[in-house]
C-alpha cells in the first residue's frame, strides 16, 4: 500500500547572502519562530525546481545601472543605491522569500537531496575504446524530467549504440534496468488499485473486457487517457465506445484527480505532485502530476536498489538506469523482479537488458 505524507515546511531564519544584502555583509532575517534555517541561494534553487524565476542578486536586479557605473564589486550597496532603490529591492526580496516559503515542503528538505545524490558519483563507461565523460544532470523544469547539461549526453545516444558501451573496470558487467509501464503502474498503485500481474495493459483489458488485438493501440489509448485526451480520441485509438472510456476514467480516479488538481491550482497558483514537489503550470494537470511523480519515484527507487544490492549506477535515461556489478553477481541480480521506493512503498516490475558481461 502506498503511504506518503506531504508536510509543509515553515521557514525560520533566512540567511541573506552577501550578494543579496544591502549592507554587503551576510545577515539573518527572521521569518518565523521555526527552527528551519535556509539561505537565499537555496530558496532561489527551490524556485528553479518549480519553474519559477530565480531570486536576483542586487547586481542582477540593477544590472543596467551597475554596468553603466562600471562597478564590478560593492562593499555597501545601500550607499550607492539610495533609500528609494534600496527599499524597492528589499520589497522584491521579501516578496520572493514569502512566495517561496508557501511552496516549501519536506520534498525540499528531505527528499530532493536523496534524488540528486542518485545522479552523482557515477561509474565510468567507455564507447569504442573512449572513456566517456561523466554526465551532469539537471533536475529543474515543470515535470522534473532530468536533462544532461555537461558531460556525455546518454539521453541523445541512439539505442543501438548503447549496446557497444562497456564498463571501464573489466571485472564488471553492465546492465540496464527499466521499469515496465512505469507511469501507468505508478499512478494505479499510488491510488491503491491492486494490479495482480506485471502486464498493466493486459490487466486493464481483462478488467474491462477489451480485446487485446493490437497492444500498441491499447497502450496509446491508456497513456492518452491518463494524460488528458478526450473520450472521442481515446475511443478512436482503442476502438471502444466513449461510454467505456468514461467508465474507466471514473473507476481509476482520473476525473477526480483532474478536478482536485484544478481546484488546488486555482486556489494557490500551484499544486503538489505525489511527493510534494510544487508544479506551477496547469497546461496539462494530470500529465504533469503523473510524470513529475513518476520521475521522483524512479530516482528514489533506484537509490534504494543501488543501496540494497550494492551496485554502482553509470547513467540514467528517464525511467531506466544502467549500472555495474561484479560479473559473478550477474545471475543473482537478474532474478530480481521489481524495485520498491521506500517512501511510498510502491513496487513496480522491472526488466533487465545486459549490455556487457
Amino acid at each position: 500500500m502506498s503511504n506518503f505524507k506531504i508536510e509543509n515546511i515553515q521557514l525560520g531564519n533566512v540567511i541573506i547572502d552577501k550578494e543579496y544584502s544591502l549592507s554587503g555583509n551576510q545577515v539573518a532575517y527572521k521569518h518565523s519562530d521555526s527552527d528551519v534555517s535556509i539561505n537565499v541561494k537555496a530558496l532561489s534553487n527551490i524556485r528553479k525546481l518549480s519553474n519559477l524565476s530565480e531570486i536576483k542578486t542586487i547586481n542582477e536586479y540593477y544590472k543596467e545601472m551597475f554596468t553603466h557605473l562600471n562597478l564590478d564589486r560593492l562593499i555597501c550597496y545601500k550607499e550607492v543605491l539610495g533609500i528609494k532603490k534600496s527599499k524597492e529591492y528589499l520589497i522584491y526580496l521579501k516578496d520572493n522569500i514569502e512566495e517561496t516559503s508557501k511552496i516549501m515542503t519536506n520534498y525540499h528538505t528531505d527528499l530532493f537531496k536523496l534524488r540528486k545524490n542518485c545522479y552523482t558519483n557515477l561509474s565510468k563507461v567507455e564507447l569504442n575504446g573512449t572513456i566517456l565523460e561523466t554526465p551532469i544532470y539537471n533536475h529543474t523544469g515543470v515535470t522534473g524530467r532530468t536533462s544532461i547539461t555537461q558531460g556525455f549526453n546518454f539521453l541523445t545516444l541512439k539505442k543501438e549504440k548503447r549496446k557497444s558501451i562497456k564498463p571501464v573496470d573489466k571485472t564488471n558487467c553492465l546492465i540496464e534496468v527499466d521499469f515496465k509501464s512505469c507511469e501507468p503502474f505508478f499512478y494505479l498503485k499510488s491510488k491503491n488499485i491492486d494490479v495482480d500481474c506485471d502486464d498493466i495493459y493486459l490487466w486493464l483489458c481483462n478488467k474491462y473486457q477489451i480485446k487485446l488485438t493490437n497492444r500498441d493501440y491499447v497502450k496509446r489509448g491508456i497513456l492518452s487517457m491518463i494524460y488528458g485526451a478526450n473520450e472521442k480520441t481515446i475511443s478512436r485509438i482503442m476502438k471502444i465506445p466513449p461510454s467505456k472510456v468514461i467508465k474507466i476514467k471514473e473507476d481509476l480516479g482520473i476525473l477526480e484527480l483532474k478536478s482536485n488538481l484544478q481546484s488546488e491550482y486555482d486556489k494557490h497558483g500551484y499544486f503538489f505532485n505525489y511527493y510534494g514537489r510544487p508544479i506551477t503550470s496547469d497546461n496539462n494537470l494530470v500529465n504533469y502530476y503523473i510524470q513529475s511523480s513518476a520521475v521522483d519515484y524512479c530516482s528514489f527507487a533506484f537509490v534504494n536498489f543501488c543501496k540494497t544490492y550494492n551496485v554502482d549506477p553509470s547513467y540514467f535515461i528517464h525511467d531506466s538506469m544502467t549500472f555495474q556489478c561484479k560479473k559473478e553477481r550477474l545471475e543473482s541480480i537478474l532474478k530480481i523482479k521489481s524495485i520498491t521506493d521506500p517512501f511510498s512503498n510502491i513496487d513496480i516490475p522491472i526488466e533487465f537488458n545486459v549490455l556487457h558481461e
